[in-house]
């Protein structure tokens, strides 16, 4: 009996050698795909080139992504045989996982690989939106000791400790949760937190966690704003100038999250006004372009959206998007159970068995 193909999108195995050939390698015949471009992708679809698979797999979010947007011109071609779409990464902006769903494919994504990851970079952007560590920081790299006594003097007079400050989270998931934990028992923060759909109370209990039923009751509240959520229709441009006006006079955002998640724009005004103190951002609105202004701000935090960009956060996606297809594809390329880490529950549920 033939094994369920798996079609496999981006560059190879790198690190789980041994559970692909030995686990992943015996239940799955993996093709892998060769086509350079959206227009030969297509057509290869077409074409049923790469037959009657059951699972598509990207082990590796920064390849894989030749083919552009899965949206629904590329999953109307898929075959019916197809059971999940299996990503690295945690992101999915660029994949409508809800026409997946509707076509009863599961989605799911690298969630959990990259929990502690992200959620050390969010520590790390509220300690130096507080202290004021990128600031400091070009000084001493000026190597000018003017500019180094300037800034030692100027920086104990604005910076303040987290300790007994307000952490507003926006979105409490997985990395946010664990982003909680570590401010509040690392710094002594209090938590506070909006989302759409408030936790159980034994979540809000274990991080001593207060709910706000909306965005702006948070914002009012927060000294700190951290963006945990997810970037589509209805969180682009999320944090705008409503959002900043909203805020605390001095208050600090980080965003780990999505770029378009906060208007730039608006951003660079909040930040210009003095409304805002600082910010922390690993991720750009125009991304990889970074604004020029923002970069010019002694008080913004920049990295190069490596929130995530650990070892063992490369080494679990690819591991997991396997054991994703595990969970889902059985030997005849039946259905068996649901992945780990699904995103699009909700639309693959609405469809009839």
């Amino acid at each position: 009996m033939s094994k369920p193909i798996v079609l496999h999108i981006g560059e190879p195995i790198k690190y789980n050698h041994e559970f692909y050939e030995n686990e992943f390698c015996k239940q799955f015949q993996v093709v892998r795909n060769d086509c350079p471009d959206r227009t030969t992708f297509i057509q290869a679809l077409k074409d049923k080139k790469f037959g009657d698979f059951a699972a598509i797999y990207r082990p590796h979010f920064q390849t894989g992504g030749e083919m552009g947007d899965w949206d629904e011109e590329l999953i109307s071609l898929l075959p019916s045989s197809v059971r999940i779409f299996a990503s690295a990464g945690a992101g999915f902006n660029w994949a409508d996982v809800d026409a997946l769903g509707r076509r009863k494919i599961w989605y799911a994504n690298g969630a959990g690989a990259s929990d502690e990851a992200v959620s050390d970079t969010g520590l790390y952007m509220i300690l130096s939106v507080f202290r004021n560590f990128t600031r400091s920081q070009l000084a001493a790299r000026t190597c000018d000791p003017n500019q180094f006594n300037a800034t030692h003097k100027l920086i104990a007079t604005i910076s303040a400790n987290p300790r007994g400050h307000v952490l507003g989270i926006v979105g409490l998931g997985n990395i946010s949760k664990k982003l909680a934990y570590k401010a509040k028992a690392a710094l002594g923060m209090e938590i506070h937190y909006y989302d759409v759909v408030r936790a159980p109370d034994d979540v809000e209990k274990e991080l001593g966690a207060v709910f706000h039923s909306s965005l702006h009751d948070l914002l009012s509240i927060a000294d700190c704003v951290s963006l945990h959520t997810p970037l589509n229709a209805h969180t682009q441009d999320l944090i705008n100038a409503d959002a900043f006006a909203a805020m605390k006079p001095g208050a600090r955002l980080i965003n780990t999250a999505r770029g378009q998640v906060v208007n730039e724009e608006a951003l660079v005004q909040a930040l210009k006004s003095g409304k805002i103190s600082a910010a922390g951002l690993d991720v750009h609105y125009h991304e990889p372009q970074v604004s020029k202004e923002l970069a010019a701000m002694e008080n913004v935090t920049l990295t190069t959206h490596i929130a995530g960009g650990a070892l063992n956060t490369r080494i679990n996606f690819e591991l997991n998007a396997m054991k994703n297809i595990l969970a889902v594809v059985g030997p005849t390329g039946q259905f068996i159970g649901e992945p780990l880490t699904p995103v699009n529950k909700q639309a693959f549920e609405s469809v009839p068995a």
